[in-house]
């Protein structure tokens, strides 16, 4: 799911560059810019959760929470950078000329794959209610 987050990141960022209105890259306007930024911090933010559930592991410490923590964030943002890669490239995020197409199709299974988003969740309240218990 990290790498799929970051797939469609780096795709509409390569695309705002190419594309251009009112004589600029699409890039240039806030609202492309803004998506762009939400897009790279969802990615960053995914790849850290993973990360802190390998070093916990490496560490020989239980990694379960973190472990969830990235299956279901990574999933999430890859979702939602998909359906924002989509936006824009506008028309052309449907069109099967472009990778975003595929990648929205397929970030869907990162949900659903390896446990739900739900499970992900249940798990998640498991571990995090155990610091109280």
């Amino acid at each position: 799911a990290v790498v799929s987050t970051q797939s469609t990141g780096d795709e509409a960022s390569k695309y705002s560059i190419e594309r251009k209105t009112m004589g600029k890259p699409i890039f240039m306007h806030q609202a492309v810019s803004f998506m762009l930024a939400d897009m790279a911090m969802r990615y960053e933010l995914a790849k850290l959760a993973v990360w802190r559930s390998c070093t916990d592991y490496d560490e020989g410490r239980r990694n379960t929470y973190y472990a969830s923590i990235g299956k279901l964030y990574g999933a999430i943002a890859a979702n939602k950078n998909a359906s924002d890669a989509v936006q824009v490239f506008g028309g052309n995020g449907y069109n099967k000329d472009y990778p975003v197409e595929k990648l929205m199709r397929d970030a869907k299974i990162f949900q659903i794959y390896e446990g739900t988003d739900q499970i992900q969740k249940l798990i998640i309240a498991r571990e995090h209610m155990t610091r109280f218990l």
